[in-house]
């Protein structure tokens, strides 16, 4: 299975993205073989990004010389297309991209997103998450999307054993998206993986049964990157502070523990 990790951003306590933590960061999954990097993909930043600061990391990757994508998650159809030029323009041919949240838009909606979509030239892989989005594809969507190469790859977070099944009986490249289903995922040759996990067990992941499994359960809380992240401050010792992304997230989680 191909291994993409939802890197984490680092970010200073004031506010501003820590350039040296994150190079940090890529160099370790660079040494442990990880096949590509995916940014802005652990829950919220690709909400939160800025055009400023989505330029200024699009020019930072550049320096390493390995393979990067992107995640993008918006509504606003003029800055999808514009982060998609963005994107282009530097010669970064692949993205991660969800269906606009909340809008609910229709099939035909869906499929002429898409379509308009590739003209940019670059590859999708589109990102089923109907608890985040709301919206439930269809199985002949799925096929109409993949024979006009609207869409490349599929990360499939809809933890339902069915659904896996059925899509992977339709040949469609599948890369998991739940990390508690991934030893499911590769007894039925799904593609690869796009994890959170990943990011400090890059190692486990050329190994992935049922103890493994069990491992990733015992970390697996319904806010999925807040432990995570911790676990990054802790193992690795750098000054790191994730706090002002994902505040609300700490506060959650917090809540949880009472």
């Amino acid at each position: 299975m191909k291994k993409i990790v939802a890197i984490i951003t680092p970010y200073k306590k004031n506010g501003k993205i820590n350039w040296l933590g994150l190079t940090f960061l890529i160099n370790f999954h660079i040494y442990n073989k990880t096949d590509k990097i995916l940014m802005l993909g652990t829950t919220g930043e690709s909400h939160v990004f800025n055009i400023r600061d989505f330029v200024n990391l699009i020019l930072f990757i550049k320096k390493f010389y390995f393979k990067f994508l992107f995640s993008i998650n918006k509504n606003n159809l003029k800055i999808i297309y514009y982060k998609y030029y963005l994107l282009k323009t530097n010669n970064i041919n692949l993205v991660l991209l969800s269906l606009p949240y909340y809008v609910l838009p229709n099939k035909i909606s869906i499929y002429n997103y898409f379509k308009k979509l590739k003209k940019f030239g670059i590859k999708t892989i589109f990102y089923n998450i109907p608890k985040r989005t709301g919206i439930y594809i269809s199985f002949l969507l799925y096929n109409k999307l993949i024979n006009k190469k609207y869409v490349f790859y599929i990360k499939n977070s809809f933890n339902n054993v069915k659904n896996s099944l059925i899509l992977k009986n339709k040949k469609l490249f599948l890369l998991s998206g739940e990390d508690t289903n991934l030893y499911f995922c590769k007894k039925i040759l799904y593609s690869g993986t796009i994890s959170v996990y990943n990011n400090v067990f890059p190692k486990m992941f050329n190994n992935i049964n049922n103890k493994f499994i069990y491992f990733v359960k015992q970390f697996n809380y319904d806010i999925n990157p807040v432990l995570i992240k911790n676990l990054i401050k802790k193992i690795f010792s750098i000054k790191i502070n994730f706090d002002l992304l994902f505040g609300i997230e700490k506060i959650f989680f917090t809540q949880s523990q009472i």
